[in-house]
């Protein structure tokens, strides 16, 4: 209706948001349909790489969006107009996604924190792209092209920088030393025949974190006892929704190197 690039830029990127939208969705429902024999522990790690595609898929679109906006400025093709009726339907946008990304944030999961996130770049995005468009019409055509150019990188940017983070918690990133502190006080105020703690890792499993724990118990202390204990504790850890799995390792020494317990991978 409107031949704004700035427009039509907001636009790719609501239409994206449905494909982004069917592999999220797609995505959940895979995670739901549990398999024992051949996903043991199930495949919740499906959802960052549903992102990452997402984020490709975006990134894609958005460069595709700034070379065309780039040669409508080399060969003269700017021709922006806006209507009462284009007008209307990007207002109705703006709003529409700021109440999906209000709901969104009502919900604490990763698929929906994205989701949440898309919406608010809309909102951003589709306002660049009704004022840049309405400028370009009534005073500098070459607006318009550079608003879908700025829409355009500030998309691709907010998404290559949700890829990158999902990408690391794909790859194992350690958590940050405020939930390992939440993890050591957990073990600490355990059981008070924990004598030491060895050793405690705590690293993405996907989007949510795996628990590593060694610690050190009386080597007198029968096995029952000691199992007890530590499967437990496996049980607190496990209790919070930040972590996917624990495992709980006892010891009766903590003088060898962890090193030497597992292969360095």
């Amino acid at each position: 209706l409107s031949g704004s690039l700035s427009i039509i830029s907001s636009l790719l990127d609501s239409a994206v948001d449905i494909t982004s939208g069917l592999v999220i969705w797609l995505t959940a429902r895979a995670i739901k349909k549990r398999d024992p024999y051949m996903y043991p522990r199930g495949r919740t790690r499906l959802e960052p790489i549903a992102l990452i595609i997402v984020s490709v898929i975006m990134g894609v679109a958005s460069i595709q969006m700034i070379v065309q906006s780039v040669e409508s400025i080399l060969r003269n093709s700017v021709n922006p107009h806006v209507d009462i009726i284009s007008l209307s339907i990007m207002i109705m946008t703006i709003l529409m996604k700021f109440t999906l990304m209000m709901l969104c944030r009502r919900y604490n999961n990763p698929s929906i924190n994205v989701l949440g996130l898309d919406h608010r770049n809309d909102c951003i995005s589709n306002f660049v792209a009704i004022f840049c468009a309405w400028i370009a019409d009534r005073y500098w055509i070459y607006l318009d092209p550079i608003g879908a150019i700025v829409v355009s990188i500030y998309i691709a940017t907010t998404w290559f920088l949700t890829g990158k983070e999902h990408l690391a918690m794909l790859s194992g990133k350690s958590a940050k030393p405020e939930f390992i502190n939440r993890i050591v006080k957990i073990c600490m105020e355990h059981d008070k025949r924990i004598e030491y703690i060895d050793t405690v890792y705590v690293y993405h499993y996907g989007t949510r974190f795996l628990v590593e724990v060694h610690i050190v118990m009386d080597r007198n202390m029968t096995l029952q006892v000691a199992h007890d204990i530590s499967e437990s504790l496996q049980i607190n850890i496990e209790s919070l929704i930040e972590v996917e799995r624990a495992f709980v390792h006892c010891d009766y020494e903590f003088e060898h190197v962890p090193a030497d317990e597992h292969k360095v991978v």
